[in-house]
């Protein structure tokens, strides 16, 4: 999976290319690791890019909104294509996670 990484005002944003599964995790938990190590606890992932998402990519998501939560920041999602809306909407995680229609309304959410 490619994951391509922008630092914009006080958040990051992530747009992995590529299901949310086992298989493509290990790029995108380390292009995370890496976001974090220069100290940004605010992410926005981009979604646009990912056709699915199974268990695993939910529970990777569900974790890393708990840990920046911890830290004092915060996860976004934005753009999901409407499986993966569908998706977050049955297991309740956009409950818990906001999920914007457009990175516009994500960066808002900031200020």
């Amino acid at each position: 999976m490619q994951v391509r990484t922008t630092r914009l005002g006080v958040a990051s944003y992530l747009a992995p290319d590529g299901p949310l599964s086992e298989e493509g995790l290990p790029d995108l938990e380390a292009a995370v690791r890496q976001t974090r190590a220069g100290g940004v606890i605010h992410l926005v992932f981009d979604l646009r890019h990912v056709p699915s998402c199974d268990s695993r990519g939910l529970e990777f998501l569900v974790d890393l909104s708990a840990t920046l939560r911890a830290a004092g920041g915060s996860l976004r999602l934005a753009q999901p294509v409407p499986l993966c809306r569908e998706i977050l909407a049955v297991t309740r995680i956009d409950e818990t996670i906001p999920v914007h229609e457009d990175l516009a309304g994500a960066a808002r959410s900031f200020l």
